[in-house]
C-alpha cells in the first residue's frame, strides 16, 4: 500500500485533540503516517497530541511552530514535512470516519486520479441533528480534470479541502501551497488551483469527513468581532482575485479560462468595492470607480445574467449606480 500522509494543523484545540487524533489512529488503512503542526497553542493541545501519537503505534511527526502563524502556515509546514505518495488534511477539532482514508485510497489508485473526494457531515455539538452532505454530480466518477475544475468553479462540486485526498506529485511538480497569513478562503484557492493541474479527479458520493460545529471552532474564533468579520472578508476577496488571476494564466482550456475571466475575477472585483464600502472609505471606493481596468473587469460580469445572476446585478448596481451600492453595502 502507499504511503498516506495525514496533516493536522491544530491551534489552542485541547478540548478535541484526543478525539481527532483518535479517528485518525484508528482508520482501516494501515501504511499511514501521522503529521501533527501545533501551531503555538498556549493550551494543552500539544501535550495531549504527544501522550496520544506516543500511545498509538503510528508513524507520527508532531512539529510545533514557536509562534502563532495560522492554519494555511501550519498546512504547509505539514506539507514539507510529509513523506507520504498521498497527502490529507484534516482540521485540529474535526474528526474523520474510520473508513475515510481507505475510501479515497482505493477510488484514486483505481482510477489513476489525481484527486479524489468525499462527502462530508456537518456534526453540530450544540445538540442539533448532524447534517449530512454527500457528493452530488450527475456525471460518473473519474471526472476529466478541465471538467472537474470547470464544476469546481461553478459550483455544482464542492467539496471541502479536508474530505480530499491529493497525489503528493500533482502538489509538488506544480509548487502548490496555502497562501501564508490567509484565514479566509485559501482552503478554497488550493483547491482550484489543485483542480487547474489534475488529469482526473475520483468522487465517492459518501460522507466520510465529520465536520465539527461549535464555538470554539476556528472560523467562529476569527470572527467574534466586527473588525475579524472584515478581516476574514478581506482575506478571503484578496485569495478570490489569486484563485482568478492564476486559473485565467493556467487554466487548461479556453472554456475554463472564460469562467476565470467572465466568473471568479468580476466576483473578486466586485469584493473589492464591497471592502471600501464597507470600511466607508469613500476615496477608495471613487479610486476604483475610475479606474478603468477594474470597469472593464466588472463589465464582463454583465454576460452572467443567466449563469451567475447575483453577479451580473453586483457589477450593473456598481457601473450604473455606485453610489447607490456604496450606500446600501457600507457598515
Amino acid at each position: 500500500m502507499a504511503l498516506i500522509s495525514v496533516i493536522v494543523p491544530s491551534f489552542n484545540n485541547a478540548a478535541h485533540t484526543a478525539a481527532t487524533l483518535g479517528s485518525i489512529i484508528t482508520q482501516d488503512y494501515e501504511d499511514l503516517e501521522i503529521i501533527f503542526v501545533n501551531d503555538a497553542s498556549t493550551d494543552e493541545t500539544p501535550a495531549i497530541a504527544e501522550r496520544v501519537l506516543r500511545a498509538s503505534g503510528r508513524d507520527y511527526r508532531l512539529i510545533n511552530h514557536e509562534r502563532n502563524s495560522g492554519e494555511s502556515s501550519a498546512r504547509n509546514t505539514g506539507l514539507a514535512n510529509s513523506r507520504g505518495e498521498y497527502v490529507c488534511f484534516c482540521d485540529g477539532d474535526d474528526l474523520l470516519e474510520r473508513n475515510f482514508v481507505s475510501s479515497l485510497a482505493k477510488s484514486i489508485a483505481k482510477d489513476d486520479s489525481d484527486i479524489s473526494f468525499c462527502g462530508c457531515v456537518k456534526h453540530f455539538e450544540d445538540g442539533r441533528p448532524d447534517e449530512l452532505i454527500p457528493v452530488e454530480v450527475s456525471l460518473l466518477s473519474p471526472l476529466d480534470g478541465e471538467t472537474a475544475l470547470y464544476m469546481r468553479m461553478l459550483k455544482p462540486i464542492a467539496p471541502v479541502l479536508c474530505s480530499m485526498l491529493f497525489k503528493k506529485d500533482l502538489i509538488t511538480e506544480n509548487n502548490l501551497r496555502f497562501h501564508d497569513g490567509c484565514v479566509a478562503f485559501a482552503d478554497i484557492e488550493f483547491e482550484l488551483k489543485a483542480f487547474c493541474h489534475a488529469k482526473r479527479v475520483s468522487f465517492i458520493p459518501d460522507c466520510l469527513y465529520v465536520y465539527v460545529h461549535g464555538a470554539e471552532m476556528g472560523s467562529v474564533r476569527d470572527a467574534d468581532t466586527k473588525a475579524k468579520k472584515l478581516r476574514r472578508y478581506v482575506h478571503s476577496s484578496e485569495a478570490h482575485y489569486r484563485a482568478a488571476e492564476y486559473l485565467s494564466k493556467f487554466a487548461p482550456s479556453e472554456r475554463t479560462r472564460e469562467i476565470a475571466d467572465e466568473v471568479l475575477l468580476p466576483e473578486a472585483v466586485i469584493r473589492k468595492f464591497t471592502i471600501a464600502a464597507r470600511m466607508n472609505d469613500r476615496a477608495a471606493y471613487k479610486s476604483l470607480t475610475h479606474d478603468d481596468s477594474q470597469r472593464k473587469i466588472l463589465r464582463r460580469g454583465l454576460k452572467n445574467f443567466f449563469r451567475k445572476p447575483e453577479i451580473f446585478l453586483k457589477a450593473s448596481a456598481i457601473l450604473f449606480t455606485p453610489g447607490l451600492y456604496f450606500t446600501l453595502r457600507k457598515d
